[in-house]
């Protein structure tokens, strides 16, 4: 028969392969209870005391790991996370290239060097600054900006 301590280190280390492809702390509780499960079998506890042992430490893991850890960690994602492109272009400035007719629903813009297709409240004419409000799905919502000279 199989020494136990080989069992339990089995499954330690298929846990921690599900934890290090999923990266998400699915199953790290689970290698924990498993380490001490089978340190207990080294030291001669029996099988039962083993288990009990797995399953007390995992559940504490698990708890640890959702009340304290995963937020902190949620928490620092939030903070390290780039807006992607298109919310970088909220607030800019950019060029009507193609007339912006809100009832067709078409126009174009050119903002920071992309081109995106484009609507507004009102027309707004060929040549025509423009700044990024929102983006509605594929599509960013602009406003013309009044120069000097149409004021």
């Amino acid at each position: 028969m199989v020494a136990m301590w080989i069992i339990w280190l089995i499954l330690m280390v298929v846990f921690l392969v599900i934890e290090a492809l999923t990266l998400g702390l699915t199953t790290v509780w689970c290698a924990a209870g498993c380490l001490v499960a089978m340190i207990m079998d080294l030291l001669g506890f029996p099988h039962t005391a083993q288990l009990v042992a797995m399953v007390v430490v995992s559940v504490i893991c698990f708890i640890i790991c959702i009340i304290w850890i995963k937020p902190q960690l949620d928490k620092k994602n939030a903070e390290n996370r780039e807006p992607t492109n298109a919310d970088r272009l909220i607030g800019k400035e950019g060029i009507v290239i193609k007339t912006i007719d809100p009832i067709d629903g078409k126009g174009q813009v050119k903002v920071m060097g992309q081109v995106w297709s484009a609507k507004a409240a009102r027309n707004i004419q060929e040549g025509a600054k423009v700044k990024v409000i929102s983006l509605e799905g594929v599509k960013l919502f602009v406003e013309k900006i009044n120069t000097e000279e149409e004021k």
